[in-house]
């Protein structure tokens, strides 16, 4: 009776969950761009809300980015299946880091139990490769790029504000300094590290914007005087983007910044000339900004910034307890089937820091990857980017931008774990290489691909001789001769 009460009691909630899933499967197989906000929107929210909220609770506590990561997921499978969307070698890859996650859930339910084994998964592994799926596997006819940037970019503009807004409230505090309410040492940061990440990632995207379309006959253009203004308000964008990723003191979100301008200036295509003029003028910067420092310009900004440098920098610094945790995890004795396809999930992190216990998880993804998901996994991870890397355009700002944000990712993954809104960009470089095979392939279409437009009547002019005047003289003329190619 207990168990039939209970049924009749979660009965409303399992109806009404049912009928929001039917919704969203048909807005994630029918309006794709739909579907991008609401994964993006579902990892804004939890930062919005500082936490995540359990959506149901029926014997285990589901989130609404599990149900929107499971919707995107089972779309994913039915492109792949139904629609006969070709698995290239880069889906097949992320297929396979899915595969050992779901096989490593399964040992971790006789670990400790399915609810434990769920919360170690679900973010960094099956909400990530969902939403790179749902991505990857995008119609080919769907403007990827474009959706994804302009969602990155007002989720971006959701993180300054909410920066905004906590400098206003508690005001700028160096990273590891006491607050005033409780005394303690707290992070006084607005935003976790991965809002940080997309921040310069939106710079990014405002320094390299993806292609636009080609322009059409008859529409006025902007003309170069547009172009010109366009590019001064994007460029102003992204400088006082970084401002404010210098401001929130995430010491790797730093690292990623700097490298991601390194990497900018060496892969942008310029003349010789110009490419160490820029170098000059950016050393020339350093060292103003540097002087400005120094006599104080700054003035207290300045000074809670060199604080939290500094801090990194400390012998006790989070970076060196990082690196020793990552040895106590990986030099912790394991068997043979560990080291190749993982630990079962739930059975966790524990290890013996400076003299205190730690649980969470290493803060490094290729760590998390080789624990979870053993050698095998991280082989196939390194697999995707490499292939990524290799196979996406050398030439022209699309290539420049997509390779620019997995550096980013990359560098990002060296300190923490990649967080699944990164799942969008990594489909979107999948979803580049279909694109680009597709198009330059013998005419062998998938079925997302739309076949090619019936070429016009092509009219080629056919000289004739006709009299010019009375005489014998002659002149060439051209007539018309509707052909069609």
């Amino acid at each position: 009776m207990h168990h039939l009460a209970v049924a009749v009691d979660t009965a409303p909630s399992l109806f009404a969950a049912l009928t929001l899933a039917i919704a969203l499967l048909w807005i994630f197989a029918r309006h794709y761009s739909v579907g991008v906000g609401l994964l993006l929107a579902s990892q804004v929210w939890i930062v919005v809300a500082h936490g995540r909220l359990p959506a149901l609770d029926v014997g285990l506590h589901a989130y609404p980015a599990d149900f929107l990561s499971a919707c995107a997921c089972l779309v994913a499978l039915s492109r792949l299946l139904l629609h006969r969307v070709p698995a290239r070698a880069g889906v097949l890859l992320i297929l396979g880091m899915m595969a050992l996650t779901v096989w490593s859930i399964v040992r971790g339910i006789g670990v400790g139990g399915f609810q434990t084994a769920a919360n170690d998964s679900r973010v960094y592994f099956f909400q990530v490769f969902a939403f790179t799926l749902y991505v990857a596997t995008a119609p080919l006819s769907a403007a990827m790029g474009r959706v994804i940037g302009r969602a990155w970019l007002a989720a971006a503009a959701v993180y300054v504000v909410l920066s905004l807004a906590g400098w206003a409230d508690a005001g700028l505090q160096a990273v590891g300094s006491p607050t005033a309410a409780v005394g303690a040492v707290t992070d006084a940061r607005p935003v976790p590290a991965n809002a940080a990440l997309m921040l310069v990632q939106g710079a990014v995207l405002l320094l390299c914007p993806p292609a636009s379309d080609p322009r059409v006959p008859g529409r006025a253009g902007g003309g170069r005087s547009g172009t010109r203004r366009h590019r001064l308000i994007r460029s102003t964008l992204a400088v006082l983007l970084f401002v404010c990723v210098i401001l929130l003191q995430h010491r790797t979100v730093w690292v990623v910044a700097a490298v991601v301008v390194v990497v900018y200036w060496a892969l942008r295509p310029s003349p010789t000339g110009q490419r160490v003029a820029t170098a000059v003028a950016g050393v020339l910067v350093g060292c103003l900004t540097a002087v400005c420092y120094g006599l104080g310009v700054f003035g207290s900004v300045g000074g809670k910034v060199a604080a939290s440098l500094a801090d990194a920098q400390d012998s006790h610094s989070t970076f060196v307890w990082r690196i020793l945790g990552w040895q106590e995890l990986l030099s912790a004795p394991r068997p043979w089937v560990d080291w190749v396809v993982g630990s079962p999930f739930g059975s966790g992190y524990v290890r013996i820091v400076e003299g205190g216990l730690i649980t969470v998880s290493p803060h490094d993804y290729y760590v998390h990857v080789a624990l979870r998901l053993g050698l095998v996994g991280l082989l196939l991870l390194v697999a995707v980017y490499t292939q990524v890397w290799w196979r996406l355009p050398r030439d022209g700002p699309g290539g420049l931008l997509l390779r620019l944000l997995i550096v980013s990712q990359l560098v990002f993954c060296a300190a923490y774990s990649a967080s699944p809104e990164q799942g969008l960009l990594l489909g979107l470089c999948l979803w580049q290489i279909r694109f680009r095979t597709a198009d330059r392939g013998t005419g062998k279409r998938s079925a997302d691909v739309p076949g090619p437009l019936p070429r016009p009547a092509v009219v080629e002019p056919r000289t004739a001789w006709v009299p010019a005047g009375s005489g014998a003289s002659h002149r060439r003329v051209a007539r018309a001769a509707p052909t069609c190619t």
